[in-house]
């Protein structure tokens, strides 16, 4: 065997003994685009009140020539609110739920204990948990399990991003910047489009895999 071929059997071992078939672990982060694109009208605004972070499980099937094959489930708080002032006082708070399952295509540009990554794929998006707590001018607030401005449940987006990953013992730390473009908006206000989903989505994490 020549040393060439020496030379890629060792690098083709060495990557295989980087990765196990499987790794499993925890990604959380924090958005960089607000969830929400909202405007400020004549006689009523939006307001976004998003919690910034994500959070969730995340598995990993790694496959021969440093590509893997990766599924996560990222849980995020949505919210924003309503004032109108005139002609009659309103006020409406909307909170939800949001679950993106990303499926992505990863590939390791380089081998070795720190590995640059380029990933891509596509998400899908959930929303639930959808409540509306209303008041109009001096009368009790109410609180409903519905909104004017939810336009649908589900959606589905194209994801690409690229990250680093290396070793710290058994633990794997992969801090990733990753882009999401939605297909269209869960969110939407019907009357005078002060308020959509914003579907440009940039993300910060981290992920802690075993």
């Amino acid at each position: 065997m020549g040393m060439s071929k020496v030379t890629l059997a060792f690098l083709l071992l060495s990557g295989s003994a980087f990765s196990q078939p499987v790794s499993f672990g925890v990604k959380a982060g924090v958005p960089i685009t607000d969830a929400f694109e909202t405007v400020q009208g004549n006689q009523g605004s939006y307001f976004t009140n998003t919690k910034r972070y994500l959070v969730g499980p995340t598995i990993q099937f790694n496959l021969p020539a440093r590509f893997s094959i990766e599924f996560d489930a990222l849980y995020r708080r949505l919210g924003y609110q309503y004032e109108q002032p005139f002609p009659n006082t309103v006020y409406a708070k909307t909170v939800a739920n949001s679950w993106e399952f990303p499926m992505l295509v990863k590939w390791a540009i380089l081998p070795g204990p720190v590995r640059p990554f380029i990933d891509g794929g596509a998400s899908i998006r959930h929303i639930s948990g959808l409540r509306q707590f209303r008041s109009v001018a001096n009368a009790a607030g109410v609180e409903i399990n519905n909104a004017t401005e939810f336009n649908k449940r589900n959606d589905i987006g194209f994801v690409f991003g690229g990250g680093v990953e290396f070793k710290v013992g058994v633990l794997r730390i992969s801090p990733e910047l990753r882009y999401t473009r939605w297909g269209s908006e869960n969110f939407r206000d019907p009357i005078n489009s002060l308020l959509r989903t914003n579907r440009n989505q940039g993300d910060f994490m981290i992920g802690l895999t075993f």
